[in-house]
């Protein structure tokens, strides 16, 4: 992820139908300065590590991922993307879970990936069961999203289980 990756994403942000369906705090207006300056700031977090996503073929930013939340004690850590609304629906989401996947197995070692998202979001959950991934459960009423409460899927990885 650049300065200019961030600069360009940051329309997904001042989407607020897309911002509160993707992060788990409430949405409050950012200008791109201010993002900039925080992303200027930070410190390399190890648990932490985000990506942007790009075409292969046209090399066109079409949005972010990330594997969050890496416990290094037990080996396991967690999954999220968002594209932008012009890459969605194109198939890109299971290829960025299989690249995310690699990563975090091949590369830090990881034993479990887990990936939420919310129950409404069915090109997400056919995306993570392409992949792989097993659903494990749901979180009941989880997710404020709105002006109502949404399910939350919960599914779950093994590297034994990715190829």
């Amino acid at each position: 992820m650049t300065k200019d990756d961030l600069v360009a994403l940051h329309r997904l942000h001042d989407d607020v139908d897309t911002a509160v369906s993707s992060t788990a705090g409430p949405w409050v207006p950012e200008p791109v300065d201010r993002a900039i300056a925080r992303y200027e700031r930070r410190e390399p977090d190890p648990a932490n590590v985000g990506f942007a996503v790009e075409s292969l073929s046209e090399g066109d930013l079409l949005g972010s991922c990330l594997v969050w939340g890496i416990d290094t004690l037990n080996r396991n850590g967690h999954l999220g993307i968002t594209l932008l609304p012009e890459a969605r629906g194109r198939g890109y989401a299971p290829d960025v879970l299989r690249v995310l996947c690699d990563y975090a197995f091949r590369i830090r070692g990881l034993h479990r990936l887990g990936l939420e998202t919310l129950a409404t979001n069915t090109a997400m959950i056919a995306s993570a069961e392409k992949v792989g991934f097993r659903r494990e459960g749901t979180l009941r009423d989880h997710a404020w999203v709105a002006g109502s409460f949404v399910d939350e899927a919960l599914f779950g990885l093994l590297a034994a289980d990715f190829s």
